[in-house]
């Protein structure tokens, strides 16, 4: 069972960025379901890591997108970015090293990130992409 299931509001109408958070969201449901059948810690681990390098991918293309647009508030959309990353790599050091015993704290955390920055922060952007 899925953790989040794809809404059509989340679509942004820009096939880059909406191919790229439908890719994410079916990564935070792949370890969603990982959790649920109680996998190895070795393979939860490398799909942190590898959402981690993903969302790094994803930000990398949405800030490059948004500085081509002259999006007003890039500076502002990079703290977010940064923020969650820097939680992210926290969620990761802390399992990694034994300290986070329930990974459902990622999961939470990451769709809940996820669906909001979405509908709020990225939201914001449409109309200076599109124009």
């Amino acid at each position: 069972m899925a953790i989040i299931k794809w809404n059509e509001s989340y679509n942004l109408n820009i096939k880059i960025i909406d191919e790229q958070h439908k890719k994410l969201v079916d990564m935070i449901n792949e370890f969603y379901l990982e959790i649920q059948n109680k996998s190895s810690n070795e393979l939860i681990g490398d799909l942190i890591k590898k959402m981690k390098e993903y969302i790094s991918f994803h930000f990398k293309t949405e800030e490059e997108l948004l500085e081509r647009s002259g999006y007003k508030n890039l500076l502002e959309h990079k703290v977010k970015h940064k923020e969650f990353t820097d939680k992210v790599a926290n969620l990761e050091e802390r399992f990694l090293n034994g300290r986070m015993v329930l990974s459902f704290e990622i999961t939470n955390f990451l769709k809940d990130w996820l669906i909001t920055h979405i509908q709020k922060s990225d939201k914001d952007y449409v109309s200076s992409v599109l124009n």
